[in-house]
């Protein structure tokens, strides 16, 4: 497998960013396709939309740094130079500084979680294709018929990336459907993040960590926390619903 897409002399464009645009603007357009439905300003949503999409990518790469603090603080540089994206500091970002960003343009933030709720499940199904192509984030070694030998793996591993963009598209149907008619805010939002942390949590252990606090590592801990926190929000509405 090869990474690098085209090369065009010195400039090379790979897979991944090819992938990673191509979630970006499936994500827009459904975004648009939802606000459209909940009668919200397009102006407004475009606005918000793209500046969001800056706090996605500076937030997945500080949660990169975070996980694997002590190597960038050895390596400060590498901040700037070494690839790598983590979707739960993409998440987390985007959710905090979503808030006062749909607050000032006068959008009702669980409603633009709606509207977004689908573009997760996209961004795992393009964005796990990126990292199958880069042979990274594989899972541990196996005996399995499916098994794939990365040249970094130096056996046959579990693609853990296939399957997780496997269960984003299976998931991607549902999301669609909350996402076009919501029962109410954040229901979309909810239920969305609630299985794609739990599929996190079965998926991380499979694939190969260095950093393990007890049994678990840190994207399982963050995982588990969304997942309390969705549920108890999922359990409180259904007795009000």
């Amino acid at each position: 497998m090869n990474p690098i897409a085209l090369q065009i002399g010195s400039l090379a464009i790979y897979w991944y960013g090819i992938f990673v645009a191509i979630a970006f603007v499936l994500g827009h357009l459904n975004i648009r396709a939802n606000a459209k439905t909940y009668n919200l300003p397009m102006n407004a949503v475009d606005d918000l939309i793209f500046k969001l999409a800056f706090a996605l990518i500076i937030g997945a790469r500080l949660g990169i740094v975070l996980i694997n603090l002590d190597y960038y603080l050895a390596n400060p540089m590498h901040i700037f130079t070494r690839a790598g994206l983590g979707s739960h500091g993409a998440i987390i970002t985007v959710m905090i500084l979503g808030y006062f960003l749909a607050k000032k343009a006068n959008l009702a933030y669980w409603t633009m979680a709606d509207a977004i709720a689908p573009s997760l499940s996209i961004g795992h199904i393009f964005v796990r294709m990126g990292n199958f192509i880069n042979g990274e984030l594989y899972g541990a070694p196996t005996t399995l018929p499916w098994a794939i030998e990365f040249p970094t793996s130096g056996q046959p591993v579990h693609p853990v990336q296939l399957y997780e963009a496997l269960l984003s598209l299976l998931i991607l149907p549902f999301a669609l459907k909350w996402a076009r008619s919501p029962k109410y805010p954040g229901y979309a939002f909810f239920r969305v993040m609630l299985i794609h942390s739990v599929i996190r949590v079965f998926l991380d252990f499979l694939r190969q960590h260095t950093t393990l606090i007890g049994p678990f590592v840190l994207t399982q801990i963050i995982a588990f926390g969304f997942i309390i926190g969705m549920s108890i929000y999922l359990w409180q509405r259904s007795k009000t619903s």
